[in-house]
């Protein structure tokens, strides 16, 4: 379903996670020239082994190693490969001097490294060429020339990965026949479907009309249907691939009657104990960090450490949410309250690194024991703006069924929203993550939160 998730890229992942562990294991063979008999030697090893592929994996997951978009190698490609390999392989080494027992033996380890090393730089240096060179593997007709299709066919230009070629747009006025919507063009009218569909071997057709009522050609849908095509809605086929839920002429039937947006007691219950083990996890690991910030920020500018203000949370109701102060202290006294812009001159110097890296949402690890917030979810906004963009975005009051995050995967997907457009945006991928919403999908975005911190990307 999820874009992240997609069946190729998983795929990918758990055989490169299999050849890093056959890596070790020939490493170990090729040293000692055979292998210990004793079972308990055998698993003892397996899992030495699985430590090293993961550690790998882990390192090019945070260099976006796994982002396929643009396929072919390039130099940056190459130097954020390396940099995975060469983080990956610094912190083994630590691991083996400082706990010398959780590494297989030092020659075994230098030949596993080598091994390694070599194989994911050809691994995916061919995955990457592979990727870049195999043709479409699904022929797309578009129905409709809307905006909402067109959005969906920007998506699809966006990521050649997919391996979807959109033939063109199918309108009902004749006199859009050639005329370029985005970069396809419209290369027919409704009554061509039959031929558009024979002659180019359509493999989906993608309905984007916004006023169906009298224009759908069923007859015809129904007839492509069961000759094997795939017919499928504009907004679920938009979810998809964009990994965000269009507002734009969506009808409450599409979520009543579509799979997801059952927010049970039991999903919030698992979510509620995710969150509370995390944070408390995270809170301890992290307490000296928090303590060099209290510091900085107080050396920095005059005023308070920490920052509170009314947010509304689950069910609209508003709860005091603490971070660390980023602004200049009574920032908005002359303004009222305003959205933060890029160069925003309220911004303190400390408060500019923390807003990059995102640490200046830290205490809101005390939000989540307190019950107010979950680890993962929508953001929670003011009142002053939630009052405003109720009454201006539809379905707007849907991202208050759960309680909001201190990640989410509007956060990963967009950063920041200072506009109303901004708004708008971030509120397709909240209603993405409440439909789809799961342990795995959590997990996704803590993974992906994780790297955006390390790489200040998306900030």
């Amino acid at each position: 379903m999820w874009r992240y998730l997609a069946l190729r890229k998983l795929g990918a992942v758990f055989f490169e996670t299999l050849m890093l562990v056959l890596c070790v294991l020939s490493a170990y063979f090729i040293r000692l020239n055979e292998m210990p008999l004793d079972m308990a030697d055998r698993n003892e090893i397996f899992l030495k082994a699985v430590l090293i592929a993961i550690v790998f994996q882990l390192s090019l997951h945070l260099n976006d190693i796994y982002g396929f978009r643009g396929s072919r190698p390039s130099k940056e490609y190459a130097v954020r490969l390396v940099q995975a390999l060469i983080i990956a392989i610094i912190f083994l080494c630590v691991v083996y001097y400082a706990a010398p027992t959780l590494i297989v033996g030092r020659g075994v380890f230098g030949i596993s490294i080598l091994l390694s090393s070599l194989y994911l730089i050809l691994w995916h240096t061919f995955l990457r060429l592979y990727l870049g060179a195999r043709a479409p593997h699904t022929n797309l007709l578009v129905l409709g020339t809307g905006n909402l299709a067109r959005e969906a066919v920007k998506e699809i230009l966006a990521h050649p990965e997919l391996g979807i070629k959109v033939l063109g747009f199918v309108d009902d006025n004749p006199q859009l026949v050639g005329v370029s919507i985005v970069n396809p063009k419209v290369i027919g009218v409704y009554q061509d479907l039959p031929k558009l569909v024979a002659n180019h071997k359509v493999d989906r057709i993608v309905v984007g009309l916004q006023d169906r009522r009298g224009k759908l050609p069923i007859k015809e849908l129904l007839d492509f249907k069961t000759r094997g095509v795939a017919i499928e809605d504009a907004t679920t086929f938009y979810e998809r691939v964009a990994g965000k839920i269009p507002i734009e002429n969506l009808k409450p039937s599409w979520m009543v009657f579509n799979t997801g947006f059952g927010v049970t007691k039991s999903a919030l219950l698992k979510k509620r104990i995710l969150s509370l083990i995390v944070s408390s996890v995270l809170l301890l690991l992290l307490s000296p960090i928090i303590l060099l910030l209290m510091i900085l920020i107080k050396l920095d500018s005059k005023g308070s450490i920490f920052y509170r203000q009314e947010r509304v949370g689950q069910d609209g109701k508003t709860f005091t949410l603490v971070k660390f102060r980023s602004m200049y202290e009574d920032a908005e006294n002359g303004t009222g309250p305003i959205w933060s812009k890029e160069g925003d001159d309220r911004i303190t110097r400390v408060g500019r690194f923390m807003r990059r890296t995102r640490i200046d949402e830290l205490p809101q690890f005390y939000n989540v024991l307190r019950g107010d917030m979950s680890l993962v979810g929508p953001r929670p906004e003011r009142p002053h703006f939630v009052q405003q963009l109720v009454e201006s975005i539809p379905f707007y009051p849907l991202r208050h069924i759960v309680k909001p995050g201190i990640t989410g995967w509007a956060q990963i997907n967009y950063g920041y929203a200072n506009s109303f457009e901004n708004t708008v945006e971030k509120l397709q991928y909240d209603l993405f993550y409440i439909k789809n919403m799961s342990w795995a999908l959590d997990t996704l975005i803590l993974l992906e939160t994780i790297k955006t911190v390390i790489v200040k990307k998306g900030s």
